[in-house]
């Protein structure tokens, strides 16, 4: 008799904290990485901490910060994830459906319409964020020379790394530290025909770069933008955009400053709600 395979679980560790002190947990907590979520809603009191890692890691961090390890259904996740969401347009020839879904025949076709399917991966284009990193992009992509390539630091979903290639990108190259990501990623790839991105796993703390892009994007934890500065310049050509995104408000200044220190000038921010990102251009030769 045939048995019912066991469903896939995923640990967690969790812990409600008061809203105002966000920012020193952030902080506290940045060895974590992209490990780290932190949930909240608009207007309230307490935010919910959740953590991802090896049972090490949990069982370190309940016994150092209190909270509860538990076990959830990465199935039914992945599930709600990828529940019907309607169509986001982010601009008249750039919008984003989910992974089955269509485009309102009352509206114009947009020209590049993405298929994101979140899965267990960050990034389908609702989150802020990620809105003004596709918005910036699409911007910049069109100041680019023909045969232009880019990078996607924590490309979670894909989503900004499946937008540059069609941009026009010749080449994108994409990583994220989170292995759950990378099945989503290439799912997302295989599903918008991406035939130029290359997708790996890294830490971007750990990482030595070996090659330079005139585009680069790095939608992560503030913290971990300025603790990776060096790593994520040296990956800029001369004149190179770089666009930086999941900073909260509270944190712009530190991180303005640690790029701009490095020579990095600011030529645009965009705020919404308490993130804020930024695009600044590297120095010419």
């Amino acid at each position: 008799m045939k048995t019912k395979p066991a469903a896939r679980h995923v640990r967690r560790w969790v812990r409600h904290a008061s809203a105002h002190h966000e920012d020193t947990w952030r902080e506290r907590l940045t060895f974590l990485g992209t490990g780290l979520v932190s949930l909240a809603r608009p207007g309230g009191r307490m935010i919910r901490l959740e953590a991802y890692g090896t049972d090490v890691i949990l069982r370190q961090l309940k016994r150092d910060f209190g909270g509860k390890i538990e076990s959830i259904d990465a199935a039914k996740i992945a599930q709600r994830a990828n529940a019907p969401r309607r169509p986001l347009p982010l601009a008249s020839d750039l919008a984003v459906i989910d992974a089955h879904g269509r485009w309102p025949s009352t509206r114009p076709k947009p020209r590049i319409l993405l298929r994101i399917a979140g899965a267990m991966a960050f990034g389908t284009g609702e989150h802020a964020t990620t809105a003004a990193c596709l918005r910036l992009l699409r911007r910049e992509a069109a100041r680019q020379e023909p045969g232009w390539t880019a990078l996607d630091i924590g490309t979670g979903s894909g989503i900004l790394a499946i937008t540059a290639e069609k941009l026009g990108a010749t080449r994108v190259d994409a990583f994220d530290y989170d292995s759950r990501a990378l099945p989503a990623a290439h799912a997302n790839l295989r599903r918008n025909h991406c035939t130029r991105v290359t997708l790996t796993h890294r830490d971007l703390l750990t990482w030595r770069p070996t090659r330079r892009y005139p585009l680069v994007m790095a939608n992560v934890f503030s913290e971990i933008l300025c603790a990776a500065a060096p790593q994520i310049i040296a990956t800029l050509r001369p004149k190179a955009c770089l666009i930086l995104s999941g900073i909260l408000r509270t944190l712009e200044k530190e991180t303005l400053t640690t790029f701009t220190a490095r020579g990095l000038q600011l030529e645009t921010s965009t705020r919404r709600g308490k993130w804020v990102t930024l695009l600044l251009r590297a120095p010419g030769c």
